[in-house]
């Protein structure tokens, strides 16, 4: 490309801006003159890379916009979400901070790269220290109020407000993302006529493992899109107000619920622990059904074993009557799966010196038949921190495969 042809073809449009070209309103009011260059707005710069593709600015043409997103909680490392009257953009910048929701920059796009990611547009590379000027803060944008059904490509990068939402029954439970090991993670927002989209949370975010709300009610987010598949960004927890009831007419309100179908073990805190051997658990499935796996048998004889998987702490508190309920599937002789809590294992986090009391439960009788433990009571055990762990042990003579899903912890 002519190094000279953003040049040319902005000159043109500019100049047609005051006539009739480039569908701009004739009565808009002249744009204002800025030593360093000609002025821009974000629908020129999506119209530039739908005419050209990526392009890096050589020269002093400028931007104002607002910050909508910032990287405060952790959501957007390296990324701000900036809009203006015409539309929004995903701004990425060399440096981590610097700008903040509220503020209202000028950006000088000269060393800067507009450009596409998985379907994103992105403004690349921009250095906030030299290329960005603060001119005021704390001048919030309002959110544009959309349907889920409405969010596509044509809202992308947009701050965004969605009525009457929910996230879908599958994730409720679960934490935002794995905080354990710093992973983003997809939860799934839907409204009443079963339309859903994807909530896209870093695993650095500080309100990565918080559980997601149960109820129904709003989000605020910016929309993003990943190839085909549109998704939703929340700041932080502020941005949802889920206080009504669900479109089943329930509260939806597990303390914590871990199906698997995040095809994670740790997701929403979970560890585990070996004490015997170098057996461990993990995540198989069967029919695209996804749970916990756990066998002593090495493929031609079993091993001496024995290995923890460990709940995050649970605060209790704030239930009435504290239940567990999980189910299990288990096939081969071999020694039973056995489950346990315990308040005082967040001090030591070790399962040999941690107190531990056993909890009765239904399990799985053989032949990989579905065993739903129960509603196990967890009342004598309401703390701040209670874990819950299942304890699997297996011989060199013998040794059982079991499976673990849907843990569930809820108020009884």
């Amino acid at each position: 490309m002519n190094k000279n042809f953003l040049k040319y073809t902005l000159l043109t449009c500019i100049v047609a801006l005051i006539f009739v070209s480039c569908e701009k309103d004739i009565d808009t009011p002249p744009q204002r003159d800025i030593a360093d260059g000609f002025l821009l707005d974000i629908s020129d710069l999506r119209q530039l890379f739908n005419d050209s593709g990526t392009y890096k600015f050589t020269e002093d043409f400028n931007i104002y916009a607002t910050v909508t997103a910032d990287n405060v909680s952790g959501n957007f490392y390296k990324n701000v979400f900036i809009q203006d009257s015409t539309d929004a953009l995903n701004m990425r910048t060399v440096a981590n901070g610097g700008l903040y929701e509220g503020d209202r920059i000028r950006v000088n796009l000269n060393g800067a790269i507009i450009s596409e990611y998985a379907g994103m547009l992105q403004l690349d590379s921009v250095d906030v220290d030299t290329q960005v000027v603060i001119q005021a803060n704390q001048e919030y944008l309002e959110p544009t109020t959309i349907t889920l059904d409405q969010i596509d490509p044509t809202v992308q990068a947009q701050l965004v407000r969605i009525e009457n939402v929910e996230f879908v029954d599958s994730d409720l439970g679960q934490t935002y993302a794995d905080a354990v090991n710093e992973q983003s993670e997809n939860r799934f927002i839907q409204d009443c006529n079963g339309n859903q989209v994807i909530l896209r949370t870093s695993g650095f975010a500080s309100f990565a493992a918080d559980q997601v709300p149960g109820r129904n009610g709003t989000i605020t987010a910016i929309v993003g899109q990943f190839n085909d598949d549109m998704q939703l960004f929340i700041r932080d927890t502020d941005d949802l107000e889920f206080q009504d009831l669900r479109c089943d007419g329930s509260t939806g309100e597990y303390l914590f619920f871990k199906n698997f179908e995040d095809e994670n073990l740790t997701s929403g805190g979970f560890s585990q622990q070996v004490v015997v051997g170098s057996d461990t658990w993990f995540v198989d499935d069967f029919g695209g059904n996804f749970f916990a796996k756990v066998t002593n048998f090495n493929g031609s004889s079993n091993d001496p074993s024995e290995v923890w998987y460990i709940s995050p702490a649970l605060d209790l508190t704030s239930l009435n009557s504290p239940s567990l309920s999980f189910m299990t599937m288990m096939n081969y002789a071999g020694p039973q799966l056995e489950t346990y809590v315990s308040t005082d294992y967040g001090s030591v986090m070790d399962v040999e010196n941690a107190t531990w009391s056993p909890l009765q439960a239904n399990y799985s009788p053989g032949g990989w038949e579905e065993t739903v433990s129960g509603a196990i009571d967890l009342t004598p055990y309401s703390s701040t921190e209670t874990y819950v762990a299942w304890r699997y042990t297996g011989s060199s003579s013998d040794g059982s495969t079991w499976e673990l899903d849907n843990i569930a912890v809820f108020d009884n």
